[in-house]
């Protein structure tokens, strides 16, 4: 069933340093699960660990997973620095390192500038350039991506387009947030989400928040080489006294 969401602005667009630490700055871990046509075929494990020292809010996310079905036997692997940008009220991604193995090996290595504008990605031992025009609308890595989604969810938004960094190009994303969807998960039974799609290039990819679980990813359907389905199953967060 879904109904649809009336736009509400839950915290203001310019954000304290209180606030920000009070919605954000948590140590944090996921285990998500991977299904295809209804069989678990893997796993993805995922921390994010802010820097407590740090004289910006910046954050370390560590992610791995496996993939196990037919001939698609894979793992991924990626580290990603992040950091929240009080003069643009967005986040940033300051660098990214991936290792895939299967169908679609890779290596590659992304480090951003000028405000999330421009990138410097080796891929293998390719080295290419990229650039953005527009200060509102930085490169990111998925685990950024991620992240300004749920800001944006949180302070109320129904429309953005976000753009990923990935290994060869830039990819669009648009964003639209078609209501409240209540779901069903095997271990917390039914979860009313924000139930969020894409409707540009990438249609095939919905995308599930649970605002009663610090407003993050619990179910994605997404749009890749063989449509898996992602479910959370496992969440803990350790804030600072």
């Amino acid at each position: 069933m879904v109904f649809i969401v009336k736009a509400q602005t839950l915290v203001p667009s310019t954000l304290t340093a209180e606030q920000f630490s009070e919605l954000h700055q948590c140590d944090k871990k996921f285990a998500y699960d991977i299904y295809f046509m209804g069989k678990n075929v893997g796993y993805l494990h995922r921390t994010i660990q802010w820097h407590k020292n740090s004289s910006s809010a910046q954050a370390v996310v560590s992610s791995y997973g496996e993939v196990s079905f037919l001939w698609l036997d894979s793992t991924y692997q990626q580290k990603s620095t992040m950091q929240y940008s009080p003069q643009y009220q967005h986040f940033l991604t300051t660098s990214f390192s991936q290792q895939l193995t299967g169908i679609k090996a890779r290596v590659m290595k992304a480090e951003m500038s000028a405000n999330g504008l421009s990138s410097r990605v080796t891929l293998n031992t390719e080295v290419s350039h990229y650039q953005q025009n527009n200060e509102d609308q930085p490169l990111y890595d998925l685990d950024t991506l991620g992240a300004q989604i749920r800001l944006n969810l949180i302070q109320g938004k129904t429309h953005f387009t976000l753009f990923r960094q990935a290994s060869s190009k830039v990819e669009r994303y648009k964003f639209e947030v078609v209501g409240l969807d209540v779901i069903h998960h095997q271990q917390w039974g039914p979860i009313t989400t924000i139930k969020v799609v894409e409707v540009g290039e990438h249609t095939d990819i919905v995308l599930w928040f649970s605002a009663k679980h610090d407003h993050q990813l619990i179910k994605a359907q997404l749009d890749m080489i063989f449509s898996p389905v992602v479910w959370l199953s496992y969440f803990s967060k350790q804030c600072k006294q």
